[in-house]
């Protein structure tokens, strides 16, 4: 072999060591980057849920307070209406016990 064709195949060999190490750091550089867009990803996610989970939690309070609101004014409402037909109820009573007492002296 002459000395030129060995200075060419070491030629060779260097840029494929070369272009293997290139390739190598390529890959390694992408997989780092595959990672972090990952785990970027997962904590975007996991912080998404965590912001639905709060509006749920925020909505369900609400419609809860709405309810207990309602069921307070409607036994609010049928409070009163017992208080007013007692009260009926009471001066009824007493006429009929004065017309008694009245009728019966």
């Amino acid at each position: 072999m002459s000395q030129e064709t060995i200075a060419q195949i070491l030629s060779i060999e260097t840029t494929a060591v070369q272009l293997y190490d290139d390739a190598r750091q390529e890959a390694e550089r992408v997989v780092k980057e595959a990672k972090q867009a990952a785990s970027t990803m997962r904590e975007q996610t996991l912080d998404n849920i965590r912001r639905q989970a709060e509006q749920l939690s925020a909505q369900s309070k609400q419609t809860a307070e709405i309810e207990r609101a309602r069921i307070v004014a409607q036994a609010e409402a049928e409070a009163q209406e017992l208080e007013r037909v007692a009260e009926e109820n009471f001066d009824r009573a007493t006429r009929f016990v004065l017309d008694r007492i009245v009728g019966h002296s």
